[in-house]
């Protein structure tokens, strides 16, 4: 409810009516009050007594009743004592709730209190001091019932700001903490309470143009609408519930928006983008289940374009009849997907390809492995097995005719000159017996032989000689010299 308006000051009897005075007073009137009540406390019990006299009764008139009058003013001086004390202590009363900003939180009793001050006034300064007494005393019961009502008073604004709070009901909220803070200065809760209440107004604008950013369809102005909101009161939970609702609906749109873009990418062979689409999708929704799905086809894409990708570089190697690379790529697919087909094929055909390369290299490397019978036999089945070289293969055909042409070599009989003394028997392993000779002409094939002389009371002589294609015809000299 709305604070009282101001109260008129409780005041002595007798004193004169004067404008409220201003809060920094409030002792100052108080003292002055306790001044004039001594006063008046002390004309009563010195002065008055001296001022009524009993009256003087003539002797003649000893058969007339007396007046009392010394009781009466007996009397009278106790009633207005008493109401002076009653008086005394409504005025320290009065000052302690004034100290407690009463006027504010009062109300209907404060100003009751207030009328019966005056009411009792009025009774004093006609000199019916019971009476006087009577309206004070039910003063002071009111005015002391009023401050042990102060707690409760207190309970009921701050209960009535939160309500009030709670209803966006700034205005009461902000009048229902003041009028706490006026009976308690420093209370914590109304302290809190007026503040958020300070900010609501502010507030309430910040959550109706989120409403409208919602309207037209513009969430991100909503969030920040809401997010300036919560900065005002983080408290407020209609802010925080909203700003939660609206952005996951935010996130479910850019979530939308990045699978959208992911599966597009597929579609499109696009695999790097839709790869990085669907890391920010899963940013932004780590467990949605259509993260999986697309996951899964992202994988097979991948695979079938690192296939894809794995056969081309294949056939290009093969191409070059760069074998061993070939067949590298080839195990590579293998490995990426173990039933890839043409993986297995290709793989089989290099690895062919390259045993045939390396059969040929074997005699290349070395010719005069071809000058042995069975290796020369070998070579020759390798030749008949080839056959022509595919016209796509020119180094395996290069290679076929340098092993056609050394074969042929190694199949050609050379001229090979033998000297001796005629005194000397000359074998040549694996040829023939010679006898005796100074000189003799062979046709050898190309290869290594060794002649072997003997002569009676003479040491034997071996010597070992190549008959090399493309070289000076061989001469070989074999005779016995160093006797036994």
């Amino acid at each position: 409810r709305n604070p009282p308006g101001p109260h008129p000051p409780l005041r002595p009897p007798g004193a004169l009516e004067t404008p409220p005075a201003p809060a920094a007073s409030v002792w100052r009137r108080v003292w002055m009050a306790l001044a004039v009540v001594l006063v008046l406390t002390l004309l009563v019990v010195l002065v008055l007594p001296r001022l009524v006299s009993p009256p003087v009764v003539a002797p003649d008139t000893a058969d007339l009743p007396a007046a009392p009058a010394a009781p009466d003013v007996a009397q009278q001086a106790e009633a207005r004592a008493r109401a002076t004390q009653t008086l005394q202590e409504i005025l320290g009363l009065q000052a302690q709730l004034e100290q407690d900003n009463v006027s504010v939180w009062g109300g209907q009793a404060w100003q009751e209190a207030a009328a019966g001050v005056a009411a009792g006034d009025r009774s004093f300064g006609e000199r019916r001091f019971s009476a006087a007494q009577q309206t004070w005393a039910g003063v002071l019961e009111s005015l002391q019932q009023l401050r042990q009502r102060r707690a409760q008073i207190l309970d009921q604004a701050v209960a009535a700001g939160w309500q009030a709070l709670d209803s966006d009901d700034a205005a009461t909220a902000v009048t229902q903490f003041e009028l706490a803070l006026a009976i308690e200065p420093g209370h914590a809760a109304a302290s809190r309470g007026l503040a958020r209440a300070g900010v609501r107004p502010e507030l309430l604008q910040y959550m109706a143009e989120a409403e409208a950013a919602v309207a037209r369809n513009d969430l991100q102005a909503a969030v920040d609408a809401l997010r300036a909101a919560q900065q005002l009161d983080s408290e407020y939970r209609p802010a925080a519930d909203r700003l939660q609702q609206i952005e996951a609906q935010l996130t479910d749109n850019h979530f939308r928006a990045a699978m959208s873009r992911a599966l597009q990418a597929l579609d499109a062979g696009q695999l790097q983008q839709a790869a990085q689409a669907l890391e920010q999708a899963a940013q932004l929704k780590p467990e949605h289940s259509a993260l999986q799905d697309t996951r899964r086809r992202l994988a097979q894409a991948r695979r079938k374009a690192e296939l894809l990708r794995l056969r081309r570089a294949a056939q290009a190697k093969s191409a070059g009849e760069n074998w061993q690379a070939a067949a590298d790529l080839y195990a590579k697919a293998l490995r990426v997907d173990a039933g890839a087909g043409f993986a297995r094929e290709g793989l089989a055909r290099a690895q062919q390809k390259l045993k045939l390369h390396r059969q040929f290299e074997h005699y290349l490397d070395d010719p005069s492995r071809l000058y042995s019978a069975q290796p020369l036999a070998n070579a020759e089945q390798l030749l008949e097995a080839v056959g022509t070289a595919p016209a796509g293969e020119p180094r395996l055909a290069q290679k076929v005719t340098q092993l056609k042409r050394l074969v042929a070599s190694a199949r050609q009989p050379l001229t090979v000159s033998l000297n001796s003394d005629g005194e000397t028997e000359v074998v040549i392993y694996h040829v023939g017996r010679f006898g005796r000779f100074t000189s003799k002409s062979l046709q050898l094939r190309p290869g290594s032989y060794t002649a072997v002389g003997s002569r009676q009371g003479y040491r034997d002589v071996r010597k070992v000689f190549s008959v090399v294609p493309g070289q000076a015809p061989t001469v070989v000299d074999i005779r016995c010299r160093e006797r036994i």
